[in-house]
């Protein structure tokens, strides 16, 4: 299904995880969603731009496991969004693990 920017944040949020874009603060509690735009390419007809589709990163950052990406995985199935598949990046921060669990998400704004 395409959605756009706004629904994306919508259902992002209803995941009941914090949602933050680009950065969050430094008192956000894991796991919470960091997501940031990536690129945008567009849809033409008869050399008009009829529809813009940007590419933006979700990040479910947390210090937990996989699982803690299951209440965003949840919710764009229950509303038939089209993700990538997760890929996990672990990194170290204040002498603690955390793993960003990263996909991609093209919205439609017309």
């Amino acid at each position: 299904m395409q959605i756009s920017f706004q629904q994306l944040r919508t259902i992002m949020k209803e995941s009941g995880l914090p949602v933050y874009r680009d950065s969050a603060p430094t008192t956000a509690q894991y796991p919470y969603i960091e997501y940031e735009f990536v690129n945008e390419q567009h849809r033409r007809s008869s050399n008009k731009v009829i529809a813009d589709m940007p590419l933006y990163q979700i990040a479910v950052v947390t210090n937990g496991t996989e699982a803690d990406i299951k209440p965003l995985k949840d919710v764009f199935n229950q509303y038939g969004v089209s993700y990538q598949q997760f890929d996990g990046f672990p990194y170290d921060e204040n002498d603690s693990t955390i793993t960003q669990f990263i996909t991609y998400v093209r919205c439609i704004n017309e």
